[in-house]
């Protein structure tokens, strides 16, 4: 059971966190032909019990490593996730572990990081040129679908992730 517990196992277990998100997200998209394009983002609530609480040299270097290979799997180049991803890490690394006992303050707080996550990807997209989709497009067609997948995720896995994540 140490075994599961170690920091660096965990980590691993982010990674492949990381890539089933990106199945699920295939997955749910195609199921509405494309229309909706709904993000898997159990990935960030792993993240989210994950890096509370750690100490901020282990946070800053893990998740900037986490970033990267995100953003190289998913976008083919160093983007954004390189950055988001190590300060949304050291804000919940901040966070007092009384917020993490009710599961509904905890959900309110995953819907924040998950908006937190979301919008500025899609700004920094179109203020970089990536996307020519208008804000209300991105919202109505992306951004809510996803978050209601991901409460619906959040529900389904909290408990295996808070006992597998939390306290690690």
């Amino acid at each position: 059971m140490v075994f599961y517990k170690n920091k660096y196992f965990l980590l691993l277990l982010l990674f492949l966190l990381m890539l089933v998100d990106g199945q699920m997200s295939f997955v749910m998209s195609s199921l509405f032909s494309y229309h909706f394009l709904i993000s898997s983002h159990l990935f960030l609530l792993a993240v989210m019990y994950f890096y509370h609480d750690k100490n901020d040299a282990f946070t800053l270097w893990s998740s900037i490593f986490l970033g990267a290979i995100f953003d190289i799997y998913y976008l083919n180049r160093i983007g954004l996730i390189v950055f988001l991803l190590p300060m949304l890490a050291l804000f919940i690394s901040k966070i007092s572990k009384k917020f993490f006992a009710n599961d509904y303050q905890t959900l309110i707080f995953y819907i924040i990081i998950l908006f937190l996550f979301e919008i500025s990807g899609e700004l920094a997209a179109v203020w970089l040129g990536m996307t020519t989709m208008s804000v209300a497009h991105f919202i109505a067609y992306s951004f809510a679908p996803s978050l209601v997948f991901n409460i619906l995720l959040y529900f389904i896995f909290r408990n295996l992730l808070k006992k597998l994540f939390l306290g690690a």
